[in-house]
């Protein structure tokens, strides 16, 4: 083979296998709710994106992340503290069934903030959800109440 030859094909593979390796880079990162972490609980932007309310509820729904944390980010957290601790006893099994909760929309109006989520189980669609949040200070909190109340739970928030 020439050296022209060689060239153009070494040059050619080289840019293909590096197209290859850039494109993981540029997708979005996939949010587990195994992988998530506290710091994904706290959203304090005036509008948060999608990621951040899909780390959030990702975070939330961790069932190794501890409940103080969750507590701080809920609507009337210390009072809602055994409703939540009943609700999030299912979560272990989110993870076991590889749920996910993928946001589709954000609406922000004033301190009040609803999120849309479609539910997929392993892969699946499984549910669609509307989340409620209130911003308290700088800090946007569960709305478990309403949560609760407008998907159906079975709960006794305050």
């Amino acid at each position: 083979m020439s050296t022209m030859m060689k060239t153009i094909t070494g040059t050619l593979c080289a840019g293909l296998l590096a197209a290859g390796l850039a494109a993981p880079a540029a997708a979005a990162p996939d949010v587990t709710i195994r992988g998530a972490k506290t710091a994904d609980l706290y959203m304090r932007a005036d509008k948060p994106s999608k990621l951040e309310v899909k780390k959030s509820y990702a975070a939330f729904m961790n069932p190794s992340l501890p409940i103080g944390p969750k507590l701080e980010v809920s609507v009337n957290g210390a009072q809602n503290r055994g409703e939540l601790q009943r609700m999030l006893a299912q979560s272990r099994q989110y993870d076991f069934f590889s749920m996910k909760g993928d946001v589709v929309a954000v609406t922000v109006n004033g301190n009040t903030m609803t999120a849309r989520f479609h539910g997929t189980m392993a892969g699946f669609p499984a549910q669609s959800f509307t989340y409620f949040y209130v911003r308290e200070g700088k800090l946007w909190k569960y709305n478990w109440k309403q949560n609760a109340k407008t998907n159906g739970m079975p709960a006794r928030f305050v």
